[in-house]
């Protein structure tokens, strides 16, 4: 895998977002609802990564 694309860089830090306010229970949302984000923009950043690495496989 190669350098990590500028989009997955923002998934990976939007879902670190949502891991703190998950932890310091920041918000009107319950922590499932927060942990369950966190979950889905690391699965679409990684799979953002894989498929931005396949597009430009030469």
């Amino acid at each position: 895998m190669k350098k990590i694309p500028v989009g997955s860089i923002l998934l990976f830090s939007a879902s670190l977002m949502w891991l703190i306010l998950a932890i310091f229970g920041i918000g009107n949302w319950s922590t499932r609802v927060y942990i369950f984000l966190f979950i889905l923009f690391v699965a679409v950043g990684l799979i953002n990564w894989r498929m931005t690495d396949n597009a430009n496989k030469d």
